[in-house]
Parts: C-alpha cells; sequence; structure tokens
C-alpha cells in the first residue's frame, strides 16, 4: 500500500496553497483601492487646476 497519493500534502504545500487562495480571494479589493486612488488623483489635480486659475486671474494685467 502507498502512502503517496494526489491528496497527501505536505505542511508547505498546504500553507502555499492557503497563502495562494488568499491573495486570489482578496483581488478584488486591490481593484477597488485602485479605483479610489485614481479618484483622488483627479479630485486633487481639480483642485490643483482650480487654484492656479484663480491665482492666475488675480494677476493684475
Amino acid at each position: 500500500m502507498s502512502t503517496e497519493t494526489a491528496l497527501n500534502r505536505n505542511a508547505q504545500q498546504r500553507r502555499a496553497r492557503a497563502v495562494y487562495s488568499s491573495i486570489a480571494h482578496n483581488r478584488p479589493v486591490v481593484g477597488i483601492l485602485c479605483a479610489e486612488m485614481v479618484a483622488l488623483a483627479l479630485f486633487a489635480l481639480a483642485a490643483a487646476g482650480f487654484i492656479g486659475l484663480r491665482a492666475w486671474l488675480a494677476l493684475p494685467n
């Protein structure tokens, strides 16, 4: 009788599978975080443009 089967995994293989499945499960969180960072960058660019426009219009002619 053989002790090596397809389902027999050592501790390192089980740990690697657990880490990989947790990373694969948390992948949508990374996409949401990236979307939030893009929105924040666009908001910062709009604010900088508004401040720059006000400063430019405040200059004497």
